[in-house]
């Protein structure tokens, strides 16, 4: 069985490298390299150059760039929401735990009185038998 590796990156740590994932992916929206592709220059007629596919691609590349930061949006929210299942799971165990150990001593203790009670009924039941013979050997005698 290969040896288990203990994992060395506490979960502020975890936490920290995705908010700064999330404000690098989510906050700068563009290049300054994309932005010289896609607003080309005048034409000599002073002219912005017109062309209808560029346009169209621009479109769809914008639509796809929207769609993508949702989806990372989506993602790193899912993520957030999954450690949160996680706390809470391990919240419950740690309670169930808890509960499973007072549920013990209840029923330690609770069988404690039972035997403590079943010694005392027996002495009193012993003292009665003893007493009822004592007085019939005091009888007979």
């Amino acid at each position: 069985m290969p040896p288990k590796f203990r994992r060395s990156v506490s979960r502020e740590d975890l936490r920290a490298a995705d908010d700064v994932e999330k404000e690098t992916l989510l906050e700068h929206d563009s290049d300054p390299d994309e932005e010289m592709l896609f607003n080309r220059p005048s034409t000599s007629h002073n002219e912005p150059y017109r062309d209808d596919k560029m346009d169209s691609v621009r479109i769809q590349i914008k639509e796809v760039t929207d769609v993508m930061r949702e989806n990372v949006q989506k993602v790193m929210e899912r993520g957030d929401k999954m450690e949160d299942l996680e706390v809470a799971s391990e919240r419950l165990t740690m309670a169930g735990m808890d509960f499973h150990n007072s549920a013990r001593k209840a029923h330690r203790r609770a069988w404690v009185q039972n035997m403590k009670a079943r010694i005392i009924v027996g002495v009193i039941v012993l003292i009665i038998v003893l007493s009822i013979l004592g007085t019939l050997i005091r009888w007979y005698s």
